[in-house]
């Protein structure tokens, strides 16, 4: 009974990650919950929320979605957000994080480490003006950012006040960090 138990809790909490995220790479839910040991339960999870219709997984691109909508919605901006998510809880302690909304682009994802705010960022080669202008007109000092490039090419055409970091990832999930040369 304890094991049908946690297992139900596993489902529940891979289902509020994928609906927390909206469209994941499943490699991104096994690494989430290799964070505390847990990731020998993922697939049994995956599966069971797969039969009952809770999930969405492309067969051909193996990437898991609240449902099909979602998953056609995907924003490749956003993965590369989750991968330095992942990367850094390996860093430091994240109490919180979550996907914020649209308008709040280019910020992809908000979290709470160490009790002090951080964003993360995709900035496109080809937004790199638009999200300097954006930022311009916005007070966020308030938090740290670390900005996901495309190359490390693309950093010195962003000036971003308060921008801690960038990175970038590679097509494996691998995230390197850099910081810009003043």
């Amino acid at each position: 009974m304890e094991n049908l138990n946690n297992q139900r809790q596993m489902e529940r909490e891979v289902l509020g990650l994928v609906k927390r995220y909206n469209t994941l790479y499943k490699r991104q839910i096994y690494a989430f919950f290799r964070q505390d040991g847990r990731d020998a339960y993922v697939g049994k999870a995956l599966k069971a929320l797969e039969k009952e219709q809770q999930i969405y997984i492309n067969p051909d691109t193996r990437m898991v979605a609240a449902n099909e909508n979602s998953y056609q919605a995907g924003e490749p901006g956003t993965m590369q957000a989750v991968w330095v998510l992942l990367s850094l809880m390996k860093q430091k302690k994240i109490e919180e994080h979550f996907l914020v909304s649209r308008e709040e682009y280019p910020v992809r994802i908000v979290f709470v480490g160490d009790a002090e705010l951080y964003d993360i960022l995709y900035i496109s080669r080809k937004d790199a003006g638009l999200a300097d202008r954006m930022f311009a007109k916005r007070d966020m000092e308030k938090s740290g950012h670390i900005v996901v490039v495309e190359s490390p090419e693309d950093i010195p055409a962003i000036d971003l006040p308060g921008a801690i970091g960038f990175c970038t990832v590679k097509e494996d999930g691998e995230v390197e960090y850099y910081k810009k040369g003043r």
